[in-house]
């Protein structure tokens, strides 16, 4: 991971990353499977819900490319006057309701123009785009994480659809401050009709978005839907 921040976060940033996305989308945040991975210890059966979320669990291959379609109607518009964090590049990523504990790799653009995804063999880490903001500064930083593995069900957000509106996360920065961050709401979008801007519009305080795939059809090996957490900063500390 670099030790250094490439080039200027901030709103020009997050307006090109919203613009990147619409033009190339997000590859696949699901991993090909190995049939007959099966279930882990404690992992869920088939299905499991929080909200209007569902998670299945996949035997067979899993992942394709996130969909760029933008919503209908304008994004909401977010608060104004926000309280930002020194610039500091995001070194892990903990999610304590969840059982998620992570180092964050940076993610950029590939070749094709789309933004770049994390490996897939188990136990890889989730990944922040790094032309999206630093978390902790204006805008919505973007953290991608495999809902499983090239060789299991259980990828580092596999559990992500179960996170609840008030309960935190933290990004750990370089610079050893621990940035926490509430959940506004968990939403889960098909990838036909994913509402690009509302995800990944220019918010005016310190927001981010966790990001994976979820929806497993069993019949076709595809994940159909994409679940994302909506957080904003409420508090800092040393790490």
């Amino acid at each position: 991971m670099a030790s250094e921040m490439k080039g200027r976060r901030g709103r020009t940033i997050a307006s090109a990353a919203a613009a990147l996305i619409l033009a190339g989308g997000i590859t696949a945040c699901g991993s090909g499977l190995q049939a007959g991975g099966g279930n882990p210890a404690g992992a869920p059966a088939a299905t499991a819900s929080a909200g209007n979320s569902t998670q299945s669990t996949p035997t067979a291959q899993a992942g394709s490319a996130a969909p760029t379609a933008a919503p209908d109607g304008p994004p909401a518009p977010a608060p104004a006057n926000p309280s930002v964090l020194p610039v500091s590049v995001p070194v892990s990523v903990d999610v304590p309701a969840i059982g998620v504990t992570s180092p964050l790799m940076q993610l950029g653009k590939q070749d094709n123009g789309e933004v770049g995804i994390p490996p897939g063999e188990p136990g890889s880490p989730a990944g922040w785009y790094n032309n999206s903001p630093v978390p902790g500064q204006a805008g919505s930083a973007i953290i991608l994480g495999h809902v499983n593995s090239t060789k299991g069900p259980v990828g580092v957000f596999y559990r992500l659809h179960e996170l609840a509106a008030g309960e935190e996360f933290t990004v750990t920065l370089a610079d050893r401050t621990a940035s926490v961050f509430t959940v506004d709401r968990v939403e889960t979008y098909r990838k036909a009709s994913f509402p690009t801007v509302e995800v990944y519009r220019n918010a005016d305080r310190p927001e981010v978005r966790l990001i994976t795939c979820g929806g497993y059809d069993p019949a076709t090996g595809d994940y159909l839907d994409n679940t994302v957490v909506y957080a904003h900063l409420t508090a800092s500390r040393p790490a």
